[in-house]
């Protein structure tokens, strides 16, 4: 939307390791792997696994455990489910945010022809060209 509801990132490390970043308002919120499960900082302090699940003190935001990975839910903020483990990530929308996105995630209103939208505005026309044009230079 053109009101700024929230950010997810993907950021890959020298290792490969992956690193989720959700921006929701002025929360900031990472979910990350260490050693054999997942862990989550909120603005910047770690929440043990022993406090999961956690509710922002502020803002309608839930993490929990979720399998082996973490789920963050804010769905007054457009986020149904935002799940992170060692091996996938997903992101799902809530239904009044369906074609109010976009990224790699497209706009999730169900038409697929024009998903490969750029930031620029373009159609790419392969899937490898349309993620190359979504990735911030290391210095972002």
């Amino acid at each position: 939307t053109d009101e700024l509801k929230f950010i997810v990132l993907l950021l890959k490390d020298r290792t490969e390791q992956k690193q989720i970043s959700v921006k929701i308002a002025h929360i900031d919120i990472d979910l990350y792997q260490r050693r054999t499960s997942v862990t989550v900082n909120v603005n910047g302090l770690e929440i043990p696994m022993s406090n999961l699940p956690y509710r922002y003190p502020q803002a309608d935001i839930q993490i929990k455990q979720n399998g082996e990975g973490i789920s963050v839910y804010a769905a007054s903020f457009g986020l149904h489910e935002v799940y992170f483990d060692k091996k996938s990530w997903k992101i799902k929308v809530v239904d009044w945010m369906k074609g109010k996105t976009c990224g790699l995630c497209g706009k999730a209103d169900g038409e697929t022809m024009q998903e490969y939208r750029t930031p620029t505005g373009w159609i790419a026309t392969t899937a490898v060209s349309f993620a190359h044009s979504w990735i911030l230079p290391a210095e972002s």
